[in-house]
């Protein structure tokens, strides 16, 4: 029996009219406005379109629209360094959230592709751990635990997560955390129990680090959000020619 071949995450959050306070994505964001633009900014700058992409690390405000807005985060895109903190995209774009409607995997990673700078088949040591990180992020898997799983020293360990995975270890247990939390959450769990059942001290936890990443607190956020739905990647092995 062949060993699983993992990859990277895409997440859809459907989100109703409303606000989003400053915050940072962890992960590359494209967020579609249904109906009308969206706008992007922050204290210098400020971007209203149809189709917006947001570079992860960078602080912004979002105002999303009557009618609402599709906010994708592709997990494990690498943009290109000169890739502006939020620009506008193509028309193509809005074709992205029927992708995930249709579970269509192949027409993902083709926008996925359109976005990534480097099409490098991921370490497959690397992608074990990513996964451990998405279907157990109550375990917190430790630095030690990533310089077992990838045989080396803890900070090449580190190092190497960051070139594969365009993310810091920390960070990426903190989305895989926060995403798990927020699933559970639209699906009825006490916002508290789904906080502690992914790794969060208690509800005051969860609360702040959904401020951090997405702009708003888990009551709001869940009060605006209409689904939530997550696909996998398609695996590296498979990946279309």
């Amino acid at each position: 029996m062949s060993n699983p071949v993992y990859s990277f995450h895409n997440h859809r959050f459907s989100f109703a009219t409303g606000a989003l306070a400053l915050h940072q994505n962890l992960m590359t964001c494209v967020i579609v406005g249904r109906n009308y633009p969206v706008t992007v900014s922050n204290d210098h700058d400020w971007l209203t379109a149809q189709i917006i992409c947001i570079k992860p690390g960078v602080p912004h405000r979002v105002t999303v629209p009557e009618g609402g807005a599709e906010i994708v985060y592709l997990d494990g895109i690498q943009l290109a360094a000169a890739q502006s903190a939020f620009a506008p995209l193509s028309p193509e774009w809005h074709a992205l959230p029927d992708a995930f409607e249709a579970q269509d995997h192949t027409a993902i990673s083709v926008f996925r592709d359109l976005l990534n700078t480097d099409h490098t088949p991921p370490d497959p040591d690397v992608m074990k751990v990513v996964h451990a990180l998405y279907t157990e992020p109550f375990t917190r898997l430790s630095q030690s635990d990533l310089a077992d799983a990838l045989y080396l020293e803890r900070t090449q360990a580190l190092r190497h997560f960051k070139a594969t995975t365009g993310q810091t270890f920390r960070r990426f247990k903190i989305w895989a955390a926060i995403v798990s939390a927020t699933r559970s959450a639209h699906q009825g769990e006490q916002i508290g129990l789904a906080g502690i059942e992914t790794g969060f001290s208690d509800a005051a936890h969860l609360a702040r680090t959904a401020s951090t990443v997405f702009g708003v607190t888990p009551t709001a956020g869940l009060s605006g959000l209409t689904g939530i739905v997550t696909l996998p990647g398609i695996p590296p092995l498979h990946q279309p020619k």
